[in-house]
Order: structure tokens, then C-alpha cells, then sequence
């Protein structure tokens, strides 16, 4: 009995982070520095590989900019943090969602941090352009490519990972 087998199964890691990097920037120079475009770039990517719906690309788009407005600043952290984590838990809640959508949105959930104030109560912060969701949409196309709706959750939590150890190096805006 033959199994399926993925096309890119045994790439080379180095293959994969050329091909990465290469995506990366043609979505980059099409977007011209658009970190909104850039997104609604990734997602659209797994909406047409079928890992996400049109409803849950909306609703992913939406949490990045929560979240990217918190880091900009431009909304507070705090307030930005539950409207992100209600948005979750309706997805999570509604038993329709798929894998991949539920792993790009807890990371982006995940981007926000709360930490104890100088005072005891909780300070909430969010990095200046987070990058643990782009990371989750990212891994998550790469991981399909290589195993499937299986391969993209894993590969979208791993992004999501990898996206919070770059969110802890930058600046963070506080509530």
C-alpha cells in the first residue's frame, strides 16, 4: 500500500528558509511596508490553501490589528487584550473553527503580556509591532506545504512561539 506523500517532504531546512525568506519579501515589496497588507497577505494565503475560511481570515485580520494598534499605541493594551481574548473565546467556543485559524489566533492573543504593576495590579503590554501572529499565519503555510492541515498547526504554533521570543526583544507599550 502506498501512502500519500507530500511533495516537499524531504526539503532541506536550508530550502525552506530560502523559500521563507523569499516569500517574506515579495509579500514585503508588494505591501511596501504595510504590516496590516502584509497580513491580510498571509492570510489570504491560507484561505485559499483551505486552512482557513473567508469568516475566520476576517476575524484574525481584525485580532492583528488589535493588537497592532495596542503595540502602536494607538489603543489601550488592556482594553485591546480582552476585546482580543473575547474574540477568541467566541472562535474557540463556536466548535466550527478550524485548527489553523484557533493556533494563529491564540498567538495572537498570546503577543499580548500581562505581568504584575509596581503597585500588584496587573500592567498589560504589547509589543511595538508584534510579530507573534504574522509568525503563527507563516508557520502555518509552511507547515501545510509540508503535512497538511496537521502540519499547519503544528507549524503555526511553532510560529507563534517563535514570534513571542522576537515580541520580548522589542519595545512594549504599556496600559
Amino acid at each position: 500500500m502506498m501512502r500519500e506523500q507530500s511533495p516537499y517532504l524531504g526539503t532541506d531546512i536550508a530550502g525552506l528558509m530560502h523559500a521563507t525568506r523569499a516569500e517574506a519579501r515579495r509579500v514585503m515589496e508588494s505591501s511596501k511596508g504595510d504590516l496590516i497588507s502584509d497580513h491580510e497577505a498571509i492570510l489570504d494565503r491560507l484561505q485559499t490553501a483551505e486552512l482557513i475560511s473567508g469568516d475566520e481570515a476576517r476575524t484574525l485580520l481584525d485580532l492583528y490589528r488589535i493588537g497592532f494598534e495596542a503595540g502602536e499605541g494607538k489603543a489601550d493594551a488592556q482594553r485591546a487584550f480582552f476585546e482580543a481574548r473575547s474574540i477568541y473565546d467566541r472562535l474557540a467556543a463556536s466548535g466550527t473553527a478550524s485548527p489553523v485559524a484557533l493556533v494563529v489566533a491564540s498567538a495572537a492573543v498570546g503577543s499580548f503580556e500581562i505581568s504584575p504593576g509596581d503597585d500588584g495590579s496587573p500592567t498589560v503590554t504589547m509589543a511595538r509591532q508584534s510579530y507573534g501572529s504574522s509568525l503563527a499565519g507563516i508557520g502555518a503555510g509552511i507547515g501545510a506545504l509540508i503535512g497538511g492541515p496537521a502540519g499547519a498547526t503544528l507549524g503555526g504554533a511553532i510560529g507563534g512561539l517563535i514570534g513571542g521570543i522576537v515580541d520580548e526583544k522589542q519595545d512594549k507599550k504599556k496600559t
